[in-house]
Formats: structure tokens, C-alpha cells, sequence
């Protein structure tokens, strides 16, 4: 069920409801064969999209299970190029989905207004939409109705929806329910047609009708009826005609009728960077920093009066969340930086992460790659032909395997503390944690266990600080054990005024191992700062370099070669200014532990 509105949303109607939970109802967005979207307001006044599922549907029983299952999942998918849940109601009726809204026109109306995506257009769409696919499939989850109406092209490239979802309205007896097709006829695969397993190849097969309807302005399985549709998408070769030719020969591959001869996302990437170890998180900031959109003359795509309809993106999808573990929260003794402040130390051994190349005689990899955008960004090379945008030299590892990530929509992800209350819990999408004079350090480990963490591994964060002084700091942490004694932690001030990196060491005490007094790269205070930790063991454990970067920029670079810790947990990190009697609060958000793999 997707939807869309412009600024004129329809008036809601004598028996909407005007309140569920603690969101306030505003207006009607849309309806589909799923139920009714809203628009809403969460208590801080930010508006979101909420999903109400028709009664007949709510009555079933298999479908309030699939339902949860799949609401559940999507709880915990990575955000890139895709929008988070932010809330829901599983258990009494009405139910519901919240999710972000999102601005911007759908696919297909963007072509129906605008005609086809142009050259730029077009590459950019394809590797966000691939992108966003990297992240569903990463998480198990296959979209199953991909399709231009479940694109939306927003201010900060496309975004794809619904992923799922459609999974729910599934029956034991194949594609349809009561008469009702679950999916997009000129957008199924044909395997679904076949009764065959739906895998991730079948996303793909979606993603290259997608992409040929954006560079064409017409399915590549067009028919007058749905018999005709099926028949085609089951036997017929597509209809490519006046696609890009850079495209041509990978959505070709795509398509091919049998799943096991299409491309897997990571190399359809992998094509379409140039760049056979690409990174999804990292392209999806590449696609951020320089999309534009189709540009219709005298317009923004997305703002003012000459954009196209708001779209809202409902919930996405993942795996079941983790359970709780111990010794996830210990008393620290991490001492705040002292007002004096020292110049940062000098960069630890070893020369900067190898920035990635060009892409090699590997598989799949063309001779011309495609290039996002035409804008340059500062602190991002956008390659020529022969590469891809990569960070400086100094940027954070870019050749990275996710291990674990959480973006804190579920209260039950195995952080520990419910719902937030006090102390530390889950509030409005985030992870929060309070330090006081009760608790001038207070930390939670992930539930990635210490034993199973990577030798090299680089740990992210966005990370806010809504209440306390400016000497307050919030940071992540490294190789910890022992209760929360022995670990490094990484902070930064409140006021951006200076970092820290300690190295707690149990019985043997605390050591500042860096104490710079400017952070580069920190956007000032109250706002949400992006913070990287990687902590690589060298030299067969002699030694383990630890560096810190604050929105791409690094600040710290140290290597510890006296009694380096061992291997343990990550986690989270908020500790109190120099005047504990101030609460300081930390919220947190899209946290992710990667494995450095170069």
C-alpha cells in the first residue's frame, strides 16, 4: 500500500480516528488494499506517516502473525536509501505502522510529469535503488514488490519502500489472495508466476524492470491485460528500447527469466561503481552528497511550487531482534578531560586505510563504470572512469562487512532497559543514556558478543547530546571486558571543544592515551554528529591502533603498544561534565559494527 500527497491533504473523515497512541492524526494520505495511511505528529511535533490496517484484514489471525513478523523484522533495517520504523501497534486493533515521512515524487509520477530519467538521473537512481536493496537483502528480508510506485526520489536521493510488507497479505495457495494480486503484474518475476521459491534474485529481476521504466518511461513487460503482462514477463524477451546503453547490457542481465543466471545485488553494485569491494553504506552517502534529481526547468524536485507530491515511506524489513546479554554496564572511573588541554599526539604507525581502487579484472566488473551525479562535494572525489568516490586518505575504512547493526526502532533489540524511563532505554528511535552524580559514566555494550567481535573493526554512530554541560561528552567504545573496567573509550565534548581516548585498564587504572583540543568535522552543539571508531590489532597483537572521526574527519590516530587491550564488546558511552550535580543526556542512533577487511 503506498501513497502520496501533496501540501492539500484530504480532510480526515467523520470516523478516522484523530489520535492512536501518542501520535496526533492530521490528515488522510492515501488507501490501498492494506488499509489507510495518515499523516501525523509524534509529542515533539515531527511528522510521520501512519499505516492503519483495514479491520477485515486485523480479523485474521495468519495475517496479525505475518503482520508482526514482518513489522518486527523491519524494525531493524538499515536506514540507507531506504526510511526507518519509528513505531507500531501488534497487538490491539487498530493496528498500525509509524514510519518517517518522507518528501519527494514517487518514480512513476516523476516520469509521468518529467518523461525519463536522463543520463546522471538514471545511474544515480540505480545505485541507490540497488543500495537500499544491499541493505533489505542484508538483513534477510526480500522486498517482494518492488516496483516505480515504491520509489520515492527525495531531497537526499531515492528512497525505496514497502519492502516486506507484501509478505503479509501472502496465502498458501500462491500470488493471489481473494482475487487480490500481491505485487505489480509488469514487475514480477517470473518465478513468482512459477509458484518457485521468491529469493533475492527476484528483487533484482524488480530492480531491472525499475530501472528500464526510469530510462525509458515504459515497463519492459507492457501489456493491456494482466494475462498478457504474465505471459510476457514468463516468455518474453523485455523491451529495452532507448535505454542508456551503459545500462542496457546489465538490466538485460537482470532480467533474465531464470534467478540463478541474475546478478546478486553486491555485484550489480559492483558494475555499476566500477568497483568489485563496494561498501552500501558508503555508496548511500556518495549518493546523498551528490543527487540532484530530475530537474524540471524552473523547479527543485521535491520543494516549492513546482514539486511533485509528498510521498511517505512505510516500514522497511530485517531479522528478528537480538536478546539481552550481561556485564553490559559498568562503573567506568574514566575521569572527564582536564581543563588543559594538550595538542593532539602525533598519528599512530601505520599509513592511512588504502582508499580502494578502480575496479579490477574481477567479476562482473565493466570497462566504464557509472558516475552519480555531476556535482562535486567537498571532502568527496567523485572518480573519473576509472574509480569511484571514496573519503580522503585519512577518511574511515571504506572495504568494511557489516557484523551487526541496530537502529534502536525496537525496544526489545537486546540493549536492555524497555522503553525509556531513566537511566538508559529506548526513546523515539533512539537509544538514550543518562549520567549524574549518581552515574558520572554510563555505558551499554551491544549484543554483538565480545568473543565473536573482529580482530579489526570499525564501530559508527550518530550520536546527540540534548541535555547537559558543554563539558559533557558521549562516545563509543572498544574492546571491553571485565565489566566495563577494562575497554577504550572514545568521547567527545559537548561543546566540540576537545576529545578523548582512554584507556581503562582495570586494577592498573585509567590512561589518557590522546587528548586533542579541536574536533574536526563537529557540527556544533545539539546537533547529531556522526562518530567512527576503528580498533585494528597489528603486529599479532603487540599493538592495536585506535583512531576516532567525527562526521568523516578524523581527530584521533594512536597506537597502544604497552599490554594493548584484548578483544571484547562495543558499545555506547555518556559521561557527566566536571559538575555531576547537571544531568547529562546522550541519545544514539544507527549504530553498526563492521569488520575492516583491508
Amino acid at each position: 500500500m503506498t501513497t502520496h500527497a501533496g501540501e492539500n491533504f484530504d480532510s480526515l473523515q467523520p470516523d478516522d480516528p484523530r489520535e492512536l497512541g501518542p501520535y496526533r492524526l492530521l490528515s488522510r494520505l492515501g488507501r490501498g488494499g492494506m488499509g489507510t495511511v495518515f499523516l501525523g505528529e509524534d509529542p515533539s511535533g515531527r511528522r510521520v506517516a501512519v499505516k492503519v490496517i483495514n479491520r477485515e484484514l486485523a480479523g485474521e489471525t495468519a495475517f496479525r502473525e505475518r503482520f508482526r513478523r514482518e513489522v518486527t523484522a523491519a524494525r531493524q533495517v538499515r536506514r540507507f536509501c531506504t526510511a526507518p520504523v519509528i513505531g507500531a501497534e501488534l497487538d490491539q486493533d487498530p493496528l498500525y505502522v509509524v514510519t518517517e515521512f518522507i518528501e519527494g515524487p514517487s518514480l512513476d509520477r516523476a516520469v509521468a510529469d518529467r518523461g525519463a530519467l536522463p543520463g546522471s538521473d538514471l545511474e544515480g537512481l540505480a545505485v541507490g535503488v540497488a543500495t537500499a536493496l544491499a541493505a533489505i537483502h542484508g538483513a534477510g528480508i526480500v522486498h517482494r514488490d518492488l516496483k516505480p510506485a515504491n520509489v520515492l526520489l527525495s531531497a537526499t536521493g531515492p528512497r525505496v519502500i514497502d519492502f516486506g510488507i507484501a509478505r503479509a497479505l501472502d496465502a498458501a495457495e500462491g500470488p493471489t489472495r481473494t482475487g487480490q494480486l500481491v505485487g505489480t503484474p509488469n514487475y514480477l518475476p517470473p518465478e513468482l508466476l512459477r509458484g518457485e521459491p521468491i529469493t533475492p534474485a527476484s528483487d533484482v529481476f524488480s530492480w531491472g524492470c525499475v530501472v528500464a521504466f526510469a530510462g525509458t518511461g515504459k515497463a519492459p513487460f507492457a501489456g493491456n491485460t494482466v494475462p498478457e503482462i504474465f505471459y510476457r514477463v514468463a516468455h518474453d524477451a523485455p523491451v529495452l528500447d532507448g535505454l542508456d546503453p551503459d545500462l542496457r547490457d546489465l538490466v538485460t542481465a537482470a532480467l533474465d527469466k531464470d534467478p540463478r543466471n541474475r546478478p546478486t545485488v553486491q555485484e550489480l553494485l559492483a558494475r555499476l561503481v566500477g568497483h568489485a569491494d563496494v561498501n552500501p553504506a558508503r555508496l548511500a552517502e556518495t549518493v546523498q552528497a551528490s543527487w540532484h534529481g530530475p530537474q524540471p526547468a524552473g523547479a527543485g524536485l521535491g520543494s516549492g511550487p513546482g514539486a511533485g507530491p509528498t510521498r511517505v515511506a512505510p516500514p522497511p524489513t530485517l531479522a528478528a531482534p537480538g536478546t539481552e546479554t550481561t556485564r553490559r554496564d559498568g562503573p567506568y572511573g574514566f575521569q572527564p578531560p582536564s581543563p588543559t588541554r594538550v595538542a593532539p599526539p602525533p598519528p599512530g604507525s601505520g599509513g592511512p586505510g588504502s582508499p580502494g581502487g578502480p575496479g579490477g579484472p574481477g567479476r562482473g566488473v565493466p570497462r566504464k563504470p557509472l558516475i552519480i551525479g555531476a556535482a562535486a562535494v567537498a571532502g568527496v572525489l567523485v572518480a573519473g572512469l576509472a574509480g569511484w568516490a571514496l573519503l580522503g586518505p585519512d577518511g574511515p575504512p571504506d572495504k568494511l562487512a557489516t557484523v551487526y547493526s541496530d537502529t534502536f526502532a525496537s525496544p526489545t533489540s537486546g540493549w536492555g532497559g524497555g522503553t525509556f524511563s531513566s537511566q538508559y532505554g529506548y526513546k523515539d528511535g533512539k537509544y538514550r543514556l543518562e549520567a549524574d552524580s549518581s552515574t558520572p559514566f554510563r555505558g551499554r555494550w551491544s549484543p554483538k558478543e565480545g568473543k565473536d567481535m573482529p580482530t579489526r573493526v570499525l564501530v559508527t554512530a550518530m550520536t546527540t547530546l540534548p541535555e547537559g554541560p558543554d563539558d559533557a561528552q558521549t562516545g563509543l567504545s572498544c574492546r571491553a571486558n571485565d565489566d566495563g573496567k577494562t575497554q577504550y573509550v572514545f568521547k567527545v565534548r559537548k561543546d566540540g571543544k576537545g576529545a578523548l581516548l582512554v584507556k581503562g585498564a582495570g586494577d592498573q587504572g585509567t590512561k589518557n592515551l590522546a587528548t586533542p583540543d579541536s574536533v574536526p568535522g563537529f557540527k556544533g552543539k545539539g546537533a547529531a554528529n556522526k562518530l567512527q571508531i576503528a580498533c585494528e590489532e597489528q603486529d599479532k597483537g603487540k599493538k592495536v591502533r585506535l583512531r576516532l572521526w567525527v562526521n568523516g574527519e578524523q581527530v584521533i590516530d594512536k597506537t597502544d603498544g604497552d599490554q594493548p587491550l584484548a578483544n571484547g564488546w562495543a558499545g555506547l558511552d555518556v559521561s557527566a561534565g566536571g559538575n555531576t550535580s547537571i544531568k547529562t543526556v546522550g541519545d544514539f542512533d544507527d549504530f553498526d559494527i563492521s569488520k575492516i577487511v583491508d
